[in-house]
C-alpha cells in the first residue's frame, strides 16, 4: 500500500513538450470544492433537493526560483492557457491523475535572505482522471 507523497512527478504541457515541475514543489494536491444549491419549495409543500456542483484545483507550494526557466515565469508566460497535466503522487506505483488545468500566475518573492515559498492554484477543466501506474 502506497501512502507517502513523493517521490513523484508533475508534468504540464502537451505530450512531447511537457515540462516536469516536481523539483520545484514542496507540497501538491488535487483539491475538490463542492457547492450545493438551495432546495426549491414546490406547491405540495415538499422540497426538491438542490444540485451539488464540484470543481477541482491543482494546488501546491513551490520554492521560489529566480532563474529564467522557473515555474513562476512559465505561469506568467502561459497565464490563462488550458494545458494537459499528469500528476504522479508516488513513482512506486498506485495511481496517477491527469486532466486539463488553466494556468494562473504564481507569486514571487517574500522575506529577504530566506528561501521563500509561494502557493499556486490551477483550476481544472472538469474532474481529474485517475490512471493506474504500470
Amino acid at each position: 500500500m502506497t501512502r507517502t507523497l513523493g517521490p513523484g512527478s508533475l508534468k504540464i504541457g502537451e505530450t512531447g513538450s511537457e515540462r516536469e515541475w516536481a523539483g520545484h514543489l514542496t507540497k501538491t494536491a488535487l483539491v475538490p470544492s463542492t457547492s450545493s444549491d438551495d432546495p426549491v419549495a414546490v406547491l405540495d409543500g415538499t422540497e426538491v433537493a438542490g444540485e451539488d456542483t464540484t470543481t477541482w484545483a491543482l494546488t501546491g507550494t513551490i520554492l521560489d526560483n529566480f532563474e529564467f526557466d522557473s515555474l513562476q515565469n512559465f505561469a506568467i508566460a502561459n497565464a490563462g492557457k488550458e494545458m494537459p497535466f499528469v500528476w504522479t503522487p508516488n513513482n512506486d506505483g498506485g495511481t496517477d491523475y491527469s486532466g486539463t488545468v488553466r494556468i494562473r500566475p504564481i507569486g514571487i518573492g517574500g522575506d529577504v535572505k530566506k528561501k521563500n515559498t509561494n502557493d499556486l492554484e490551477f483550476p481544472l477543466i472538469g474532474a481529474p482522471t485517475p490512471g493506474e501506474l504500470v
